[in-house]
């Protein structure tokens, strides 16, 4: 018998190659990524996985171009939400740096004393033997140091320290800008300050930085330099406290425990904003202020494209409004209001007195009936203010 014959050789079996799972995995989920960002990171870890099996493979598994297509889109949407989250992250810590800047206290000591010039040339205005004269403060371009002031001083002559002071800024600002004085000529304004001459008393008028004319109002770019100029000179505290070095530096007349700041509006508003960062004051007198600026303006700070105009102007109302530092107030306040006020609405003035009330400070609050925003500041409010100085 013959040994049975071997068998036949194996012949080799021809396979399909297989298209990568993680391949097409890693392609999905890296187009995902770049819709949503979170798939991004598992799109780059398939893509990888798939690539190495495929180079291991053989030739047996395809699939290498949806790989890297995956490693592609992953690391794409790995760097678009990186990005995201830096931009909230910076987005979050500008917030913060605002919040913290909106409450703080402005830094008086940060401003520049120009040169004082000499007392102007006083002459008689015709009231009650009241001179005044007018100046300005000439020595630099910095906040407060390019600024008007007008001095007014009671008839006869003066003993030193002898007089109160008040220190006066303009009304009728949109707290958004300053203001000048305007030329002392036959139409000046005095309105607002020469009561106090006639009660005995000095009187510096000073204008605020940032003053836009009417007639350009409605130009953007001016306005806006406008409104740098004012933020820069700290929402007018830096020309109120280079009146106040003007009236300690040149007016020996002025008894220098007696200076106060007053005004009407949003000279009002500046008068206390200054009371709070100021301590060499005796007091300040308010006639219907806007206290709370920020939200007087509100139509203002909810425009998306305000800070075209008025850059971070949300932040600068917040930081500008007495409300913000009414617990700096050490010094005795004066507030004054027209219940039928239509400007600014006299709850302003009672919530803000009775805060103050409840700090322990020392403020007195009047109210009147009638009269409005104006014409109750000339007949009642700026009488009663000179009582209450005069009693400081």
């Amino acid at each position: 018998m013959y040994p049975a014959p071997p068998p036949p050789p194996m012949m080799p079996v021809n396979r399909m190659p297989k298209t990568s799972g993680l391949g097409i995995a890693g392609m999905v989920l890296g187009l995902l990524g770049l819709c949503v960002g979170i798939t991004s990171l598992p799109a780059v870890i398939c893509s990888h996985l798939s690539l190495s099996a495929i180079r291991r493979s053989g030739g047996q598994l395809t699939g290498k171009g949806m790989a890297i297509a995956g490693l592609v889109t992953g690391y794409l949407g790995l760097a678009g939400l990186a990005a995201i989250i830096l931009s909230v992250g910076m987005k979050a810590n500008k917030a913060d740096k605002e919040a913290a800047l909106s409450s703080a206290p402005y830094q008086l000591s940060s401003v520049m004393t120009p040169i004082l010039p000499p007392m102007p040339e006083l002459a008689p205005l015709g009231h009650g033997g009241v001179k005044v004269g007018q100046l300005r403060l000439q020595d630099g371009v910095g906040p407060g140091e390019a600024m008007e002031l007008r001095i007014y001083l009671p008839a006869g002559n003066h003993a030193a320290g002898s007089l109160r002071c008040v220190l006066v800024a303009p009304a009728g600002t949109t707290l958004l800008s300053g203001t000048d004085i305007g030329p002392l000529d036959e139409n000046a304004y005095h309105d607002e300050c020469l009561p106090y001459a006639e009660a005995g008393m000095a009187v510096v008028m000073y204008s605020l930085d940032g003053n836009v004319d009417e007639e350009d109002s409605e130009d953007r770019e001016k306005t806006k330099r406008a409104y740098e100029r004012f933020r820069t000179a700290q929402a007018g505290l830096s020309n109120a406290r280079n009146a106040l070095e003007f009236a300690l530096a040149r007016m020996p007349q002025v008894d220098r425990t007696k200076i106060f700041a007053a005004g009407h509006s949003s000279a009002a508003t500046l008068a206390l904003l200054f009371g709070e960062h100021e301590p060499r004051l005796a007091g300040c007198v308010a006639y219907a202020p806007a206290t709370d600026i920020e939200a007087r303006l509100k139509e203002i700070t909810d425009n998306p494209f305000a800070d075209l105009t008025f850059p971070e102007c949300k932040t600068f109302l917040k930081r500008s409004s007495p409300k913000t530092h009414a617990d700096q107030l050490k010094i005795p306040a004066f507030v004054f209001h027209a219940a039928n006020d239509k400007n600014v609405p006299v709850a302003d003035s009672r919530d803000f007195a009775a805060g103050l009330k409840a700090r322990g400070a020392d403020i007195t609050f009047r109210e009147v009936p009638l009269g409005g925003h104006y014409d109750a500041m000339i007949e009642e409010g700026i009488p009663a203010g000179i009582e209450w100085m005069k009693g400081r």
